[in-house]
């Protein structure tokens, strides 16, 4: 700036008309304050985008915003126009992002703090897990807090996966983000597969994202479910009287399942001689039947021959030696088959 000394008029002397009046040119030693620095620059600036801008109609609001704002950061005076004020420069900001400089160092020039900015928080999930796995979480606070902020969060499962659920306080740092890591235990239990969630809680100087509030990671269940309860197998007597069908006539011996099964069930068996003898009176030692899919029952047969001798009838067995898809009765894992004498 200046100091200045000018001589008035008064009794018994003249004012010389080149002289009357002298400054003293006054220099600033102090820093401008922080952020203000460029305000003659931008005063350039400003005058600049308004001189490159045709003097039309439709520019005319837009060369006037400029025009004031050259007068604002420069501090010339005696023009028309008023300064642009910091408060205007922020809507003419919402509008234009080169504003924003302008603005802040209207701010600066005015002694305007800068509004408060509230950080928005939200959670972000990771990849999904199996149990025994620790889920990850992602905390980012936007835009990024000047100092650690502290934001509260809950935890919550889907199912039970041992997670440590209820309240949590997190840490997000100067660098925006915080990780957030929930164990889960691998027990040995058979059950659905789950998940486990963060949410973000309503807090002191942050605001909760309206739709990254809450973020979840699927937790897969790794054991396998208990075997299906089987069905079971038997086989019931049966008798024959030689002859019957001709020389060899076939005794039959129903093997039956408690229930009907979705898949087929092998039943693999084994013939004993009784007073019946293999070779002699019958044929047969081992084989295996099968009762398909959506069956009940099905039949072994022994082929017994017809001899001419007078005997009394004859015994043989039948074992159930084993089953793929069925268990074997305890009590009727085994039958009696009767020959009937015809002679």
């Amino acid at each position: 700036g200046s100091v200045s000394v000018t001589v008035d008029n008064g009794d018994g002397y003249t004012v010389s008309g080149t002289a009357g009046s002298a400054s003293v040119a006054v220099a600033d030693d102090d820093d401008p304050p922080a952020g203000c620095g460029s305000a003659a620059v931008l005063a350039a600036q400003a005058r600049a985008n308004h001189d490159a801008l045709p003097n039309t109609a439709s520019n005319r609001k837009e060369r006037n915003d400029w025009w004031r704002a050259w007068i604002a950061l420069s501090g010339t005076t005696g023009t028309y126009n008023t300064p642009l004020t910091a408060a205007e420069a922020r809507v003419l900001e919402t509008g234009d992002p080169r504003w924003e400089p302008y603005r802040a160092a209207l701010e600066c020039l005015e002694g305007t703090p800068p509004p408060v900015v509230v950080p928005e928080v939200s959670v972000t999930a990771g990849a999904g897990v199996t149990e025994g796995g620790d889920a990850s979480f992602t905390v980012t606070a936007s835009p990024a807090p000047s100092a650690p902020l502290a934001v509260d969060v809950t935890i919550a499962q889907a199912g039970d996966f041992g997670a440590a659920t209820g309240s949590r306080t997190v840490t997000v740092g100067t660098g925006g983000s915080a990780t957030v890591t929930v164990g889960t235990s691998d027990d040995e239990s058979d059950e659905s597969d789950g998940s486990v969630s963060v949410t973000v809680d309503s807090g002191d100087g942050y605001t909760v994202s309206g739709t990254q509030g809450s973020a979840s990671v699927a937790v897969s269940d790794d054991d396998d479910p208990p075997p299906a309860d089987l069905p079971e197998v038997s086989v019931a007597d049966g008798s024959v009287v030689e002859g019957e069908l001709g020389w060899l006539s076939l005794l039959e011996f129903s093997v039956t399942l408690s229930e009907v099964s979705a898949q087929d069930v092998t039943v693999r068996y084994v013939i004993r001689s009784g007073t019946a003898v293999g070779g002699l009176d019958y044929w047969g030692g081992a084989g295996q039947v099968t009762i398909w899919a959506g069956f009940r029952s099905a039949t072994i047969g022994v082929n017994v021959k017809d001899d001419t001798r007078r005997e009394p009838d004859e015994t043989l067995t039948v074992e159930l030696a084993g089953a793929d898809g069925a268990v074997i009765a305890d009590s009727a894992g085994a039958a009696t088959g009767t020959i009937i004498d015809n002679d």
